[in-house]
């Protein structure tokens, strides 16, 4: 009896939930800068909005922390930031600057807080900031929480969690050769991944496209104009093709809470 009792438990321990969820994948989209045109999900199920000015420079993040990520943007001229809470038309929910002109803006949950926050990365420099807090008010923001370089002049920023612990770390892109490489950390070093995805002119997003909690490369071919999603962060071909778009238009990515 007590050998049956002690197997009897040990079935049950085995075939107990671990707790594990799977996450939601991300989505991608795609904006058309030259007038300020939004379409989130792809063909014709995508949602079409406006939102922004001609060049602006478009992102997605959960500002709000309802789980759903919704348009930003970025106006390089100056270094004001403009976010929506809803993905709609409509004027910006929050407004304020953050950096130099001609920076890029980074869009992610870097304190792994469940809210996402806009960085900036340095082009002219290889240099990342990185603060957790939103401005307000057409406000400035104080001193980045995090200062330090990462990759060479002309590297294409974007932000993922790469290693799957909640906190999102900053990656970079070499345009010219296909180059993909990443942190796990916001500190000065080496990267923890690197590989070649894609080919020279490809434009890169980042998304956790199987739901595994790990985000790792795509890419917008505007040659094709097609996305090619990787799901690891390690080299070779695309695990999922996506057709759809035009090849002027830039490509974003997140959990866009669509029907």
């Amino acid at each position: 009896m007590r050998n049956l009792l002690v197997c009897l438990l040990a079935v049950l321990w085995a075939s107990a939930p671990t707790g594990a969820v799977a996450a939601e994948p991300h989505d991608v989209g795609l904006v058309d800068t030259s007038e300020g045109r939004w379409y989130l999900g792809t063909g014709a199920a995508a949602r079409a909005f406006y939102f922004g000015n001609p060049g602006d420079y478009p992102f997605m993040g959960d500002w709000d922390c309802d789980g759903v990520d919704t348009p930003g943007l970025y106006r390089r001229s100056d270094g004001y930031v403009y976010l929506r809470n809803s993905n709609t038309q409509g004027v910006a929910d929050v407004r304020f600057f953050f950096g130099n002109p001609g920076d890029l803006p980074l869009a992610g949950d870097f304190d792994g807080d469940g809210c996402d926050t806009v960085s900036i990365y340095r082009p002219s420099e290889g240099k990342v900031y990185i603060i957790n807090e939103l401005g307000e008010n057409d406000g400035g923001l104080g001193a980045a929480e995090f200062a330090y370089y990462f990759g060479n002049p002309g590297d294409q920023p974007f932000v993922g969690d790469f290693d799957g612990d909640g906190i999102d770390t900053i990656g970079l892109h070499r345009e010219s050769t296909g180059l993909v490489y990443s942190r796990n950390s916001h500190t000065q070093g080496v990267a923890d991944h690197s590989f070649i995805f894609g080919d020279p002119g490809d434009r890169l997003v980042a998304g956790d496209w199987n739901g595994d909690g790990r985000d790792s490369p795509g890419i917008y071919r505007p040659t094709t104009r097609r996305f090619y999603l990787r799901y690891t962060n390690t080299q070779g071909i695309a695990d999922e093709e996506i057709p759809w778009g035009e090849a002027s238009w830039l490509p974003v990515a997140g959990r866009f809470g669509l029907p």
